[in-house]
């Protein structure tokens, strides 16, 4: 896992990253306060997070996945996806 400028960066206790994952500054691996437990997300390997998105809940995010800058993910993705917006969609749904 890499941490590029690490400022601001919040993840939850439960969350798990897999292995070669980029996350950029002001990122947040988060609960929506709903959930007991398991409350953070789990990212797969690969994945690459941008500067101030966030991704909340005990979500899984696939492997080889893309979540721009400023995102907001908060409902499960496969592999091979790039999520942008608010709430993040994937590119190929995106008109």
């Amino acid at each position: 896992m890499f941490i590029d400028h690490g400022m601001g960066i919040v993840i939850g206790e439960t969350a798990t990253i897999g292995n070669d994952c980029t996350i950029y500054h002001g990122v947040t691996l988060g609960g929506t306060g709903k959930d007991k437990y398991k409350r953070h997300p789990d990212l797969g390997n690969n994945v690459m997070v941008g500067c101030g998105a966030k991704v909340l809940g005990p979500i899984k995010i696939g492997n080889n996945v893309k979540i721009g800058a400023n995102a907001v993910v908060t409902k499960s993705v496969e592999d091979n996806v790039t999520l942008v917006g608010i709430p993040a969609k994937s590119l190929q749904n995106v008109t």
